[in-house]
């Protein structure tokens, strides 16, 4: 028998479990009985959360803090703290308002004007110089009460970034730049006049502005000064009062789905070229890099930004372009700053991104990029909350206001398995991951939809979780039910007591080991930028309903294999002390230069392209496919088939049977965990198992 599952046995483990642990302004008396209560319900830490509070970093906060860490100290507790007192993070405390202008958010617009041979458009100069009103929906009227000035905040330095007239037919502007004419020199005080030459052709009048967004006096994520007033706002006060509880009570800070803030509240459709009325993300430094990398017409070029009929590479070029330095400036003057800044002060940085519904990947509420986004991180960080994931909802694809809607497959086999991928193979993570769970399905959730919740991501390689939420105010807080005590309310509060000590078990178990999987499938967040592309969850569905495990693994990692303590020796693909047999790409249209040079270096690596090969390359002169001979093509419903054929499984359940889930990790022994995820089928049959030793069962219940 494992060693470790005899310590189990014997009530000896970790704590994984840190609740929110939501502020008011309690009293002490509530304070300490909620920090009791929660110690009593088998947790060993908690997560201040500060968005309710009505004096974070003044003197009450600091009062009540002190309680907190005392209470903690006497139970043996760890504490976390939320970095920011408005939901989310980046209001910085209010710290901006004290900021020079150039820190505040900034977004590009663009308008755009049509026009024939022969017509004359005539665009005044305040229509040049202003970018078009941002009109607040229903949720963020709604909502005013995350930010003092929120989407009302006015700003008076809208800026025109360029002004080109380009043709639209034949061979158009895009892609000749004959047919691209820079306006700027002709703006005079009454704004630009435009006699259309032959063909048909648009003005399009890119613009600068502080005026979009629900957040506008929030930080910037792409500019470092500006996310520098983060970490004085809110770190640095906490470390001046707390620092000998550094790494010791204090377990470290939590960013809760920190934004680049552009377009509008947890608007999901707010992808490259949805709306010629959409606002997209800017700063300082990312026009430094656009210009170096589109050159000096740059402004022109961004155009496609919004363009839905110009030409397709070109179109893929120029928006791939922008969102990987877009993303590359969140990593470098965000996540990792943070990230450095609490491990220099001994403690660790966590948190997760928005990622409803493959958003990772775009701008508005997310950050671009999944793996950039969490890239200073120490845990790979998810979030499950108001009915995500539910049983025998893996097809529902449902509108779900206030949340827009929900992609089952996406919650059920792209979620869970994003966060343990970025655990397992980025070195900074240590094989840690966490999910913010449970919140916000209502009081009907119960215990045991809460156990069916874990166990589900628990399969996927997630071993650290946060429960949403304990809340010390008076019975019902109305605020994303369900909490757990409810000052004595909750009558199943003694049997989530019980799903903790479960919960703790089975994270102990998973953890300080090493993730099995016998492929890498390829984060499909560059896909997205660039257009036509198959979303990476359909390739997990079909491969993880045939217990073929897999890590998603970036563009990066493949890019840098040497960062990530990795290496391809054409037969099969390491990366952080995981091997993979192989690599599946899911169908995209385009793909960018550096996969394409990647793959070739990689030649004799199997490589599968699910559905059929990109028919371009993006980013180089040459723009044929040029892959060499160990990719291939495969259709999606015979890719099981297919890797079984080349034996890339381990696990194998006969009859066959898709809701079979099973995670294979290696400690002092190899564990697998087994779990039927449907809703009404029992399974019936044998699970052969790829070991050659006694096996033995553990129920983590008991």
């Amino acid at each position: 028998m494992s060693e470790k599952v005899k310590a189990l046995l014997n009530g000896k483990g970790g704590n994984y479990i840190f609740p929110f642990f939501w502020q008011h302004g309690e009293t002490e008396e509530v304070l300490r009985t909620y920090m009791r209560v929660i110690h009593e319900a088998n947790i060993g830490a908690v997560c201040v959360e500060s968005r309710p509070h009505p004096d974070f970093c003044g003197e009450q906060w600091w009062h009540d803090m002190d309680i907190i860490l005392e209470e903690a100290k006497k139970y043996g507790m760890k504490v976390w703290i939320l970095d920011d007192s408005h939901f989310p993070t980046g209001y910085a405390n209010g710290a901006m308002k004290d900021q020079p202008l150039e820190l505040y958010r900034q977004s590009i617009t663009c308008r755009q004007y049509k026009g024939i041979c022969g017509e004359t458009i005539t665009i005044p100069k305040a229509d040049l110089e202003t970018a078009e009103p941002f009109e607040p929906n229903m949720m963020e009227k709604m909502m005013t009460h995350n930010s003092a000035d929120g989407a009302t905040k006015q700003f008076a330095d809208d800026r025109m970034l360029g002004v080109y007239a380009i043709r639209q037919d034949g061979a158009d502007g895009f892609t000749n730049k004959e047919n691209r004419i820079d306006l700027s020199g002709m703006v005079t005080e009454e704004g630009v006049t435009f006699q259309v030459p032959e063909g048909n052709w648009k003005i399009y009048v890119t613009q600068l502005t502080r005026n979009r967004g629900p957040h506008r006096d929030y930080i910037n994520m792409m500019d470092k000064a500006s996310c520098q007033v983060q970490i004085e706002a809110v770190y640095e006060p906490h470390w001046a009062h707390y620092k000998e509880e550094f790494g010791k009570t204090i377990a470290g800070f939590f960013s809760d789905e920190p934004e680049l803030g552009n377009g509008h509240l947890y608007d999901h459709d707010n992808g490259l070229g949805c709306s010629p009325t959409m606002d997209y993300p800017w700063s300082r430094e990312l026009e430094v890099r656009l210009k170096e990398e589109l050159g000096e017409d740059f402004a022109g070029q961004l155009a496609l930004l919004w363009e839905q009929d110009a030409d397709a590479e070109k179109t893929a070029s120029v928006r791939y372009a922008y969102m990987d330095q877009v993303s590359r400036l969140v990593e470098e003057d965000f996540s990792r700053p943070i990230g450095e800044w609490c491990r220099a002060h001994g403690v660790q940085y966590i948190g997760h991104l928005i990622e409803d519904n493959n958003h990772a990947s775009k701008t508005g509420s997310s950050l671009g990029h999944f793996f950039r986004g969490l890239a200073g991180q120490d845990m790979a960080g998810i979030d499950d909350i108001g009915g995500q994931v539910m049983p025998g909802q893996e097809d529902g694809d449902l509108n779900m206001p206030p949340f827009r809607s929900r992609n089952g497959s996406f919650y059920h086999y792209g979620l869970g398995k994003l966060g343990s991928s970025a655990a397992a193979i980025e070195p900074l993570k240590n094989g840690d991951s966490m999910c913010e769970i449970f919140g916000a399905y209502g009081w009907a959730e119960g215990v045991r939809l809460e156990k069916y919740l874990l166990d589900h991501f628990m399969v996927r390689g997630i071993n650290h979780f946060v429960p949403h939420a304990f809340s010390g105010k008076d019975y019902p807080d109305p605020d994303c039910p369900p909490h757990f005590y409810a000052r004595g309310n909750n009558p199943e509060f003694p049997y989530f007591a019980e799903l903790m000590k479960y919960g703790n078990r089975m994270c102990d178990l998973l953890s300080g080991g090493r993730h099995i999987a016998s492929v890498a499938v390829l984060y499909d967040g560059e896909a997205d930028w660039s257009g036509e592309h198959m979303p990476m969850q359909k390739v997990c569905r079909e491969l993880l309903g045939s217990q073929i495990d897999l890590d998603i693994v970036s563009l990066d990692m493949l890019c840098d294999l040497s960062a990530y303590n990795g290496a391809c020796d054409g037969n099969t693909l390491q990366i952080n002390g995981e091997t993979f047999g192989g690599l599946v790409i899911p169908y995209v249209k385009q793909i960018p230069a550096r996969l394409a040079d990647v793959l070739t270096q990689m030649d004799g690596l199997p490589v599968f392209f699910v559905d059929a090969m990109p028919d371009q390359v993006i980013g180089q002169e040459e723009k044929a496919v040029r892959l060499p001979k160990s990719c291939v093509q495969v259709p999606l419903a015979n890719l099981s088939e297919t890797l079984k054929a080349h034996g890339m499984y381990e696990v194998e359940a006969v009859p066959a049977y898709k809701y079979l889930s099973v995670y294979h990790y290696e400690k002092d022994r190899q564990i697998f965990m087994l779990l039927n995820e449907s809703a009404e089928q029992r399974f019936a049959g044998n699970v052969y198992l790829p070991i050659g030793e006694d096996v033995v069962y553990y129920d983590a219940k008991w």
